[in-house]
């Protein structure tokens, strides 16, 4: 039927109605208890007893009445409730064709259990209104009114009758969001300025679209743009809202063109779109300055400490020289017996004194750093545009005050002893001239923020730690932390005696493989994406709800190839004979990061039903490895590596043992920030509970994260024979030390962590973004070393599992070698341009990689269906090894064809130059 209050996709209204009648959970949701199976055996005929199960289960555990959409329900489940009540399951029908005696068992189940008619109390919408107010997306709203409903035992209705409700909830708190918000706005006529255009590009674009390198004018260009922002009115107060409506209107807003918000007839939802946006982005571009600082100070330190080495090494090298010769000197002077013979000998000493004048004297860092020329004269524009506070350091948060009010000082002399020891040298050493204690500013403002000494409230990465976390654990069980400390101990038990080995036995190699593809047909890359597209609906997640022409379609198709491929869009409106414009437009409103989230999730859930993935794996396992992708735009969000020989930035891709590839994001710094974020905010149905990464993704507080939270921790550690073991007292086995575990450190930090552990269970803060703190924090911060301490214990557990269990050595192998042909793959797939991404943006870089993904994926689940069809064709024949089989996996490619097609033609042109027309002449 036609909705008139549609907030839902066709996707995701398929996916309640999975939810609420399809076939997951049997055992649990349909399997009856001893008292409901004796109610049953009174009823006289079978058909009765079964359809009465089934409504009775459908309603206690689902909340539904399957009466009205008996539809629905799948053969399996009826076959396991029949298989309960010793009856066939093919009598159902008879059961509702009599519809007297199917009502009359509803309302007695419905009478029993106690359950209510749906009705639209204020109860509900009040619950509705607060959900919409604090959750984001539609759907997450559906859920959890279900939920509820369940939970106060009414009766679930019509879908359409509870989206109508929520569309109701929805403008409601619209509502009531925007007039707070433009309450907040001093002059809206100001807001009005970000859609004049000038030199063809509006304000509002300009500032949407910034991008900087990581050099001191690149600071600058932010700097300014913060002015620029702050010149249009007082920054909202967004603190009203929760964490996830926040991301959800930083979304809606991030997809928004300018004509979009332009043509908002709401006229306070136009200026509260045109508010968030400035706040959103004059959070991102403190963060920027923050980061851009860092980076270059890094950079420019670095360099001055290698010319300080490489000058001070051949002063040296000189000194050692001379110092031989003035020896020489010496042993001859001592020698002279007359004066004229001496006087005729200084004489030649001349060339020597003028060697020993020009060397120089030893310089330190602070000398190179001043000598290069390097700039860092922001920092009055910096402290005016950023205000930084703190809860350890007051003194420092004072001197930034009283600089900015000394800004036009050559030298500056005040209180220096918050500085570190060196920096305080480096000033004196100067006289306090201003430019050094600039250097020293900025460079302590960088040390203190890592360390979490100073911060800024208005920075979503660079805030307080306690505003990341939950405010207090509701429960504390008593005697908890002793528990804890027993459990940590039962689960490390060190053996009496060591017997280390690192063999790996290998699988021995075939062409079962290549003959089992040789089958496969050939295929377009484009082909895969259309047939795909039948068994999944992926392609609906990026032109809405309603069945969309197939013009749409193409538009998707092309869209995801250009992006996935990374050709450009020029390219593919030359190749697909769509305009530029379309393309890009399609790509900036709907290949937006939520909806390539959710492709790539209907791809992974859809491969996990196939029979075939079992040959892999159970989807409870899996990997993450970094891909390095150079990246040529200007951007803060790229580094130099010498390994590679390039700039670029790594994509981060978690892959099930099934082979999916079901999270990807962008690095930023280490590996194992990223490890935790795809176990946790994947959202498919797999349920992993082990996973592996290589050494980049492990550290000890890793060990101890995964464990709280669930998970089982598999790294393949890199020198694992020179890593520290540990236990609860000191030891010495066959000459292996273990150190003792710091229990105090546990003991003394325990509630601390488990407040992280909370935080991020929550959704309150994003693993990786807590991580990147913890990990720049110094020795004292207690939380990462509580984390430290716990993470050994597991880490020496896993050493001498890993040692002692070929098996668990194998596994952890296999894992890892899917993820890195997966990035073989990827690589193939990602071949324009060299494989170079030119985006900027963080945000526009992890929508490009996720176009990758859903290419990978698609590969993935259309070599997989074809693997299943080639396993029915080829099981009988004497060659086929049903094991050889199993360790075929999907990502064969010789069989596809990436490029496209050519088309040979000869075509003969008529014009009076026997050239091809211009494009002007065509179009006049």
């Amino acid at each position: 039927m036609e909705l008139r209050y549609n907030v839902l996709s066709k996707r995701e209204r398929e996916k309640l109605l999975t939810i609420l009648y399809g076939e997951r959970n049997i055992e649990k949701n349909f399997t009856l208890l001893p008292e409901e199976l004796k109610r049953i055996e009174s009823f006289g005929k079978p058909h009765w007893k079964l359809g009465y199960a089934i409504q009775l289960l459908f309603l206690k555990n689902r909340g539904v009445s399957i009466i009205s959409n008996k539809e629905l329900l799948s053969p399996k489940i009826v076959e396991y409730v029949a298989n309960q009540i010793g009856c066939i399951s093919d009598c159902l029908q008879r059961y509702w064709d009599v519809k007297n005696i199917r009502f009359n068992h509803f309302q007695e189940i419905y009478n029993i259990l106690e359950f209510k008619k749906f009705e639209e109390t204020s109860k509900i919408e009040t619950f509705i209104y607060n959900k919409v107010l604090s959750i984001g997306e539609p759907i997450e709203v559906m859920e959890n009114l279900i939920e509820e409903l369940k939970k106060i035992k009414v009766v679930v209705p019509a879908l359409y009758k509870l989206e109508e409700l929520i569309y109701k909830g929805i403008n409601a708190t619209e509502k009531f969001i925007f007039s707070k918000i433009c309450e907040q706005i001093d002059d809206k006529n100001k807001l009005e300025n970000l859609f004049l255009v000038e030199n063809g590009v509006s304000n509002y674009s300009i500032l949407k679209n910034i991008s900087v390198n990581n050099t001191p004018s690149g600071v600058k260009i932010l700097l300014e743009t913060i002015k620029t922002i702050d010149s249009y009115g007082k920054i909202i107060d967004l603190s009203f809202l929760t964490d996830s409506k926040i991301r959800y209107f930083y979304t809606e807003i991030q997809r928004s063109h300018r004509f979009r918000i332009e043509r908002f007839s709401n006229l306070e939802k136009k200026y509260s779109y045109l508010a968030m946006f400035l706040s959103f982005k004059r959070r991102e571009f403190i963060d920027m300055v923050i980061e851009t600082t860092s980076n270059y100070a890094h950079t420019v330190m670095k360099r001055t400490k290698k010319k300080s080495q490489n000058y001070n090494q051949k002063n040296q090298e000189r000194y050692k020289l001379n110092s031989g010769k003035l020896k020489d000197v010496v042993e001859y002077i001592l020698q002279i017996k007359d004066i004229p013979t001496l006087k005729e000998y200084q004489s030649s000493l001349t060339e020597l004194k003028k060697e020993l004048d020009s060397t120089e004297e030893e310089l330190e860092e602070i000398d190179f750093l001043l000598k290069s020329h390097q700039s860092f004269n922001y920092t009055n524009e910096l402290l005016e545009c950023i205000e930084f506070d703190s809860n350890t350091k007051p003194n420092f948060i004072n001197y930034l005050k009283s600089f900015k009010e000394n800004k036009n000082k050559k030298k500056f002399k005040a209180d220096i002893s918050f500085f570190s020891s060196q920096w305080q040298k480096n000033i004196k050493k100067y006289d306090y001239s201003k430019k050094v204690v600039e250097i020293a500013l900025l460079y302590s403002i960088r040390d203190y923020i890592r360390s979490g000494d100073i911060f800024v409230r208005e920075s979503k990465k660079y805030n307080s730690f306690d505003h990341y976390l939950v405010d207090s654990i509701d429960e504390i069980i008593p005697d908890e932390i002793e528990i804890f400390i027993k459990t940590l101990k039962s689960n490390l038990i060190i053996p009496k005696k060591l017997d280390f080995q690192r063999i790996i036995e290998q699988d021995s190699k075939s062409n079962f493989g290549e003959k089992i593809y040789s089958y496969f047909p050939k295929i377009t890359m484009t082909e895969i994406l259309y047939e795909v597209n039948s068994w999944t609906g992926v392609l609906e997640h990026f032109y809405g709800a309603s069945k969309a022409p197939e013009n749409r379609q193409n538009v998707a198709v092309a869209t995801l190839l250009a992006n996935g491929h990374n050709i450009g869009f020029s390219k593919m409106a030359i190749s697909a004979s769509i305009d530029e414009s379309i393309l890009k437009r399609a790509n900036e409103f709907y290949f937006n990061y939520s909806n390539l989230f959710k492709a790539q999730q209907s791809l992974v859930n859809y491969h996990h039903t196939l029979e075939i993935v079992e040959n892999w794996g159970d989807g409870k396992t899996s990997s993450s490895d970094g891909m390095r992708v150079p990246i040529s735009s200007k951007t803060i969000y790229a580094d130099y590596n010498a390994h590679y020989g390039n700039r670029g930035g790594g994509i981060y891709r978690h892959i099930s043992d099934q082979y999916t590839p079901y999270y990807v994001q962008m690095l930023q710094g280490r590996d194992s920030n990223h490890v935790l974020d795809g176990l946790l905010y994947h959202g498919t149905e797999l349920e992993i509970y082990e996973h592996s990464t290589d050494t980049a993704g492990y550290t000890e507080q890793m060990f101890a994260l995964t464990h709280l939270l669930g998970f089982n921790f598999k790294p393949r550690i890199k020198n694992l024979d020179q890593q520290q073991l540990y236990a609860f007292e000191t030891l010495e086995i066959d000459d292996i030390k273990f150190k003792k575990i710091n229990e105090k450190i546990i003991l003394e930090n325990y509630f601390e962590v488990m407040r992280l552990v909370e935080s991020i269970k929550c959704g309150k803060v994003k693993a990786s973004l807590i991580l990147q703190k913890i990990n720049s924090y110094n020795r004292d911060n207690g939380v990462a070393k509580g984390l430290k301490e716990i993470g050994r214990i597991f880490k020496t557990k896993y050493i001498l599992d890993y040692y002692t269990d070929m098996k668990l050595r194998k596994e952890v192998q296999k894992i890892l070698n899917k993820g890195e042909s997966i990035n073989s793959v990827g690589r193939l797939i990602f071949f324009g341009k060299h494989g170079r991404l030119n985006e900027s943006s963080l945000e526009s870089q992890l929508e490009k990689v996720s176009c990758l993904n859903i290419l990978l994926g698609s590969l993935i689940v259309w070599n997989s269906r074809y693997l299943e069809k080639v396993y029915k064709t080829v099981k009988d024949e004497e060659w086929f090894d049903d094991e050889e089989f199993k360790r075929v996996g999907p990502l064969g490619t010789q069989h596809v064809n990436f490029l496209g097609k050519y088309i040979f033609e000869d075509k003969i042109i008529n014009t009076v130059d026997g050239l091809r027309p211009l494009k002007s002449e065509v179009q006049v």
